[in-house]
């Protein structure tokens, strides 16, 4: 691959060998034609596949954690797609770009239809560019429920070569996804063998030995409040610090921190931080969001969470907190509907399995292999993805 002084608006700064025709430039409508879908009410759709049932493509497929599946009968053939169509959701999330999917497919959607000189690859990832995205949101306008019409999405340009070069940018973009797509995969494994390993140790399935093979002492059944402060009582709050809610914090791991003023500060930031403290989800305690701070400086957390303090192992009490299987006990506790949420009390009363600290280092040493390994991987991912956008923004005009 060469990288080309830009002369002109119509060549990309990066190419394949070979290439030197200038790209051309034209407005979606006169390369691609669009259709939207059909709208079905949840009542007469059907969530178990039959004979002639078509899949139902909504915006539920395009939620991860979503199990739902509709079917539909009779559709008419100008909502039907195969796996080669390409869709764009026109309405809501605009912008979302799907493929490889057949079925028929929701009012909310675009068939993005496409002649046999454009390749599939290369349309589709010219719709995902961030450039492009940007326009697609912007011409959807900024009402509650943002719509793309027919006419604003025609008027996009879109800046293609010859089918050759679309095919080699194509091939080698979907060599890059394959590689994302591994290291998800071995993301979700590893996440998945954390999830069995927790639930054996922690249920005590699985036992350590100490140095010499011998067994640990027996478990002893306490109530968490007889293992660690739970809000300790706080000091002064600092004049400016960095602020940690519930939306900080993703699977264990401190994405975001926003240095803020006390004045400025919302009223529920009062746990003080310091090293080691263990901070626990109190709010919708199922998406755990929890947290091991090891961080030196000025934090204060959201009273969204309990703040725990031990003088034992810190990172043990963290990964037993955070398993499911004291989770599930946490949400038993719950009260509310649409936050349910425990209190620092009833937190505090639930009876854990505590080993003795010998064992405790144990088990903590062996998890925080495990998260180091997985922090290798998604830093990895991350670098992939980065990759990825550069390379698109280079190989793209």
């Amino acid at each position: 691959m060469a990288k080309e002084s830009k002369n002109t608006v119509k060549v990309p700064n990066l190419r394949f060998p070979g290439f030197t025709e200038e790209w051309e430039i034209k407005k979606l409508q006169d390369v691609v034609k669009i259709n939207q879908g059909l709208q079905i009410m949840i009542s007469e759709r059907l969530i178990e596949a039959e004979d002639g049932a078509h899949f139902y493509i909504t915006n539920e497929f395009l939620k991860k954690s979503s199990e739902k599946k509709y079917f539909i009968k009779n559709p008419p053939s100008s909502v039907l797609c195969t796996e080669e169509d390409i869709l764009m959701t026109r309405t809501g999330n605009t912008g979302m770009v799907v493929t490889n999917v057949s079925g028929a497919f929701h009012n909310n959607f675009f068939k993005v239809a496409y002649p046999e000189t454009i390749v599939k690859g290369f349309l589709y990832n010219f719709l995902k560019l961030p450039d492009t995205q940007k326009q697609i949101i912007r011409l959807a306008g900024t009402s509650t429920i943002p719509d793309l019409n027919h006419s604003d999405f025609y008027n996009i340009k879109f800046t293609f070569p010859k089918k050759t070069e679309q095919s080699k940018i194509a091939s080698f973009v979907a060599v890059i996804d394959e590689r994302i797509q591994t290291q998800n995969k071995i993301i979700r494994e590893l996440n998945v063998l954390k999830s069995v390993l927790s639930r054996r140790i922690f249920s005590q399935e699985i036992r350590f030995k100490d140095n010499s093979g011998s067994d640990f002492p027996t478990w002893e059944t306490k109530k968490l409040r007889e293992v660690c402060d739970i809000n300790p009582k706080i000091k002064s709050i600092p004049i400016s610090f960095y602020y940690i809610d519930l939306e900080s914090v993703v699977n264990g791991r401190l994405l975001k921190e926003d240095r803020i003023l006390k004045d400025d500060a919302p009223s529920r930031a009062q746990r003080v931080l310091a090293k080691n403290d263990v901070l626990f989800q109190m709010v919708r305690p199922y998406q755990k969001n929890n947290l091991f701070f090891n961080k030196e400086g000025e934090y204060v957390a959201s009273t969204g969470y309990a703040q725990i303090r031990t003088k034992q192992n810190s990172q043990f009490l963290f990964q037993y907190l955070h398993n499911q299987r004291f989770v599930d006990k946490v949400i038993e506790r719950c009260t509310g509907t649409s936050y349910p949420a425990i209190s620092s009390t009833d937190l505090g009363n639930i009876e854990i399995d505590y080993p003795s600290l010998a064992e405790q280092i144990k088990i903590a040493c062996f998890f925080s292999a495990v998260d180091k390994k997985n922090d290798i991987e998604a830093n990895l991912l991350q670098k992939l993805n980065e990759q990825k956008k550069f390379l698109l923004q280079q190989m793209f005009i």
